[in-house]
């Protein structure tokens, strides 16, 4: 799409046009011209004269004819309308679509080798053998692409310039064989139900995906110690799964017991020959994928809920999940635990991300009381998914 080009306007022109735009919609008090170009950026200081939802898709229609984008926020108790001087539609670019279709083929190809090295398949031997790793592959591959596409087709639905999402292939270095995926959003968000919205989709898509293969899989796993199904020489180091609250109670509803076993050693064997431990663990691995996602920090998909649930207070929930995964991870290096070393990383990447989420162009309509129970329902299946110790080696 070609950038529209909209002539040289004399400022007081410009100035006089833009509060005409806001007449009947906002009462200005006081304006300030933050830049020295042809096209100044404006704030206008004032108070809204009608309902903010309303108000700021009259004043969004009425800018667009001057080639301005508003965002309405406070600051300081007051009410303040930033016009800017471009077009978010225009910021939209062309997608070259075959560079998501590639990632994912590759992406998949990964999963998929990493799912046939969980079946014990020699790969470098028996290359062929690849396709032994379908199940693993098809539910973790469900998980991520029915989360991204939630996201996509809801942003879709309010117009946001989504991109298609990207998937990161990421072979043998990974567990799961991939990194997950991303979607780059390419300009601010309308408004909080949006944000919501948006954010809210990809969760909640992935998890009816992820929780009855979960339970499917786990219906389909043997149960026991590590040496009833391998041979374990008396030295060797064996990784085993971590529990999230949701992750035990499936356990305890389908085998009757809390597993792991601390008095007979047992628990649930997710490797052959388990028939549906492969399902059962890309479930595990997309309902940790999930919880991570949840983080209220930045633009992770946690982030938008907080913003859009909480506004400039997220920011400091923000600071204080990012302090907390430091500290839970500290605590656990000096235990001696290997899962210290990820949660550190996860608490570098959070701090890399930043705290803050950017305000949507309308930042003053709150959330309706429906996607508040929604949200504040999402911080609680995050408490119950999130793994405090992924991995332990036994």
């Amino acid at each position: 799409m070609t950038p529209t080009t909209y002539p040289p306007v004399p400022e007081m022109v410009l100035l006089t046009r833009l509060n005409e735009a806001l007449a009947g919609v906002m009462r200005v008090e006081a304006y300030t011209l933050r830049t020295n170009d042809p096209r100044p950026e404006v704030q206008f200081v004032g108070r809204m004269l009608q309902d903010t939802e309303a108000g700021f898709a009259l004043i969004e229609a009425r800018f667009a004819e001057l080639g301005y984008t508003p965002l309405l926020t406070e600051e300081n108790g007051q009410t303040v309308l930033y016009a800017f001087p471009e077009r978010v539609a225009e910021q939209a670019q062309p997608q070259r679509w075959w560079i998501n279709a590639g990632l994912f083929v590759l992406t998949l190809l990964a999963v998929l080798l990493t799912g046939a090295m969980q079946e014990n398949v020699d790969i470098f031997a028996h290359p062929a053998e690849i396709w032994r790793g379908w199940p693993f592959a098809a539910a973790m591959m469900g998980i991520l692409t029915v989360h991204e596409l939630s996201h996509y087709f809801v942003g879709r639905r309010y117009g946001s310039p989504l991109s298609l999402p990207y998937f990161i292939p990421l072979p043998v270095l990974s567990i799961f064989g991939t990194m997950g995926a991303v979607i780059v959003q390419r300009a601010p968000m309308r408004n909080r139900k949006a944000l919501f919205d948006i954010g809210a989709a990809g969760p909640i898509g992935g998890l009816l995906i992820a929780v009855p293969l979960l339970f499917f899989g786990l219906a389909h796993s043997e149960v026991g110690r590590p040496e009833q199904f391998i041979y374990l020489p008396p030295d060797a180091a064996l990784q085993q799964e971590g529990n999230s609250l949701l992750y035990l109670g499936a356990k305890w509803l389908i085998f009757g017991r809390i597993l792991p076993d601390k008095a007979t050693g047992e628990d649930v064997w997710l490797s052959p020959p388990s028939k549906g431990g492969a399902v059962a663990f890309a479930a595990w691995a997309g309902l940790l994928v999930t919880a991570l996602n949840l983080f209220p920090i930045g633009q992770l998909d946690g982030g938008h809920i907080a913003y859009a649930l909480w506004g400039r207070k997220a920011w400091r929930v923000a600071q204080a999940f990012i302090a907390g995964v430091f500290s839970w991870g500290a605590i656990l290096w000096l235990l001696g635990n290997p899962a210290g070393t990820t949660w550190l990383v996860w608490g570098g990447l959070g701090a890399l991300i930043g705290p803050r989420h950017p305000p949507p162009l309308d930042d003053l309509t709150p959330l309706d009381a429906r996607r508040r129970w929604i949200g504040w329902a999402l911080v609680g299946i995050f408490l119950l998914i999130v793994v405090p110790i992924p991995l332990t080696i036994k």
